[in-house]
């Protein structure tokens, strides 16, 4: 029976230590999990990205599962399911009713499924819960009289999932600007026999190219166009084009050719957003290694072209499939990709690791040695002085923030990383502390052995005192490193110059330019994240014994 009593005991045991983990890893986990999705599926907020569809042709009807019609609170679940079939049916001919005021090509799909949830949940949004509480008839008729072509056509809109072209913008280095579309509306060619352009010149604010393709025989298709251009070659910067992608997630590479020249694209784009976007494609340039946001795709230089007709350019889009996982790859890789690519995240995380360095090495160093003077040697004034130490712990930062930056400034330390690691070298108070209680438990048998054997203060200091405190130093370590990894004030204050940034710094940087990109935010701050607590992980046996034998006597 008592054994019964002990195995239960520690099963529940281990199941609240479990689900403890998983309250306090909630966040992070929610950190990771909207690092890996796109605007659309920020509300109503889930655990868990979307997974994107397997398109294999397009153009297609999908509507997001975060849009489909849901029972709203206050209606019970009895009257949800006693209307779910009556007001669909009402939906449906509402549908109908609308159709012969809609564009021809939309006609067709109107009886898809997605489309009806598309509209009951548009409706459902104005439609007070009462109406849930009227028998079948009058609930279906208060839906069916909601549904307009206005209502349809936005629905459609939205679930109509396809790859459309529009405008074709070149910008050069001296400021010039031609839109190569203006006109000429349908420039774009099929260079394959799985992909045809549709132009549709209804159901938009302007005519557009729709790429309807299919991979069943094959894993890409391209497609091509040529336009004339007043734009010197030399003076070419970048390629803007205006698109709406299908969320396929398969990869878009871009080739221009012009003046003899060919360019390639070094980064692919995707068919990821179906909300009208522009991308952009830029010759690699000194800019690319600057700390600017970069909003743009690199293109490379590739060599000479077949191409080359004067006052022309070619452009050749190719579409490569995103096979298996490579779809969900390319999504929930997508903020980390961009936000690699648009800040120089390399420089920042440089800058992190030489502060961190120069800190734990700084403290290390400045607060062992003050520490040492405090626990083992004898001067006079020793306690008061030590005293006068932790009484600094008892002064606000905040109040010694100015003059601290009035003398680095007169020092000419001013945009540089100075002033974020040379006081390190004097120690901190609380380090200090930490490290004088665990010196004093170290026995002094050991120092007076050293000292018959003609053994300095300096050696005792190397040779004995610094191996028996490891546990405190990797405890002090730890802490810094945190510290320094994380700080954001000090930076903020003394840096003005973007390639000096560290990853705080340049973290809030990236935030002004995206300030709405959620998913961009949280990937770069999962980024920042990591290093911290793998750090941790792996090195939480010496943090702990760093501070449970603090102040021990041996």
């Amino acid at each position: 029976m008592k054994t019964a009593k002990k195995r239960l005991r520690r099963v529940l045991l281990h199941v609240s230590l479990a689900a403890g983990s998983l309250l306090f890893a909630a966040p992070f986990i929610w950190l990771a999990s909207t690092s890996a999705k796109v605007p659309d599926e920020m509300y109503p907020p889930r655990w868990l990205p979307q997974a994107p569809e397997r398109v294999v042709a397009s153009p297609y009807i999908k509507i997001r599962s975060n849009e489909r019609p849901e029972r709203p609170f206050g209606v019970a679940k009895n009257d949800w399911d006693r209307l779910a079939a009556p007001v669909t049916a009402a939906l449906v001919s509402g549908l109908d009713q609308a159709a012969p005021e809609l564009p021809q090509y939309v006609r067709p799909w109107l009886h898809q499924p997605d489309v009806a949830d598309g509209v009951f949940a548009r409706v459902l949004r104005r439609t007070p819960d009462d109406v849930f509480a009227r028998d079948a008839g009058s609930a279906a008729a208060a839906f069916g009289s909601e549904v307009s072509p206005e209502l349809v056509a936005s629905v459609f809109d939205d679930v109509y999932r396809r790859f459309a072209m529009s405008d074709v913008i070149f910008y050069g280095w001296d400021g010039s600007i031609e839109d190569v579309t203006a006109d000429n509306r349908f420039p774009w060619k099929a260079l394959n026999e799985n992909v045809r352009l549709v132009e549709r010149k209804e159901g938009g604010p302007q005519p557009v190219q729709e790429v309807h393709y299919t991979f069943d025989n094959a894993a890409r298709f391209a497609i091509r166009a040529e336009f004339p251009l007043n734009m010197a070659p030399e003076a070419f910067k970048k390629v803007v084009i205006t698109h709406r992608s299908d969320r396929s997630w398969h990869a878009l590479w871009l080739t221009v050719e012009m003046g003899g020249r060919k360019y390639e694209s070094a980064q692919p784009g995707f068919l990821g957003s179906d909300r009208w976007q522009d991308i952009a494609w830029q010759v690699q340039s000194e800019a690319d290694k600057t700390a600017r946001t970069r909003t743009w795709l690199r293109l490379k230089d590739a060599g000479a072209a077949e191409f080359d007709e004067p006052g022309r350019v070619r452009l050749t889009l190719e579409v490569r499939q995103a096979k298996g996982f490579r779809a969900a790859l390319n999504k929930f890789a997508n903020n980390y990709r961009d936000a690699l690519r648009m800040v120089p995240l390399v420089t920042y995380t440089r800058n992190s690791l030489l502060l961190v360095f120069l800190n734990v090495c700084g403290q290390i160093l400045g607060s062992s040695l003050v520490a040492y003077a405090f626990a083992r040697l004898r001067w006079p004034g020793r306690d008061f002085c030590f005293i006068l130490v932790l009484a600094t712990l008892m002064v606000p930062p905040q109040v010694t923030m100015i003059p601290v930056f009035l003398i680095f400034k007169n020092l000419g330390w001013y945009n540089s990383l100075k002033p974020l690691w040379v006081p390190s070298l004097f120690g901190s108070a609380f380090f200090i502390f930490l490290l004088r209680q665990f010196m004093k438990s170290i026995p002094s048998d050991l120092e007076d052995s050293a000292k018959i054997d003609g053994c300095g203060y300096f050696g005792i200091y190397r040779r004995i005192i610094l191996p028996l405190i490891k546990p405190a130093l990797a405890a002090i370590g730890i802490f810094t490193f945190m510290a320094t990894w994380n700080e954001f004030m000090g930076p903020m204050i003394y840096l003005n110059d973007q390639n000096l940034y560290p990853l705080s710094l340049g973290l809030f940087a990236l935030q002004v330019f995206q300030s709405f990109n959620y998913g961009l935010m949280m990937a770069a701050s999962v980024l920042m994240t990591l290093p911290v607590v793998i750090l941790f992980f792996a090195a939480q046996r010496q943090f702990i014994q760093g501070i449970t034998l603090t102040g021990i006597k041996g």
